[in-house]
């Protein structure tokens, strides 16, 4: 089970790309901890090909949000 923080997370790295460290009003921080939660249930993995690491929604994590009624 998720907790409404990694929930909250999970949603809103399948709205769009963020970073660990972006703090702009169109990219709101994410949380290290929530997103270290989602990578090991295998929600959510790193994306390292560019420049820097971006996280990625996995076929769990759509199927996740897609339970929630939320999609990606």
């Amino acid at each position: 089970m998720l907790s409404p923080h990694e929930l909250a997370t999970l949603m809103l790295i399948g709205s769009g790309p963020h970073t660990r460290n972006d703090t702009t009003p169109d990219h709101p921080e994410i949380d290290p901890v929530d997103l270290d939660a989602l990578i090991a249930r295998q929600l959510v993995s790193i994306d390292t090909s560019e420049d820097r690491s971006l996280p990625q929604i996995t076929d769990h994590g759509r199927s996740m949000l897609k339970a929630v009624g939320r999609d990606c």
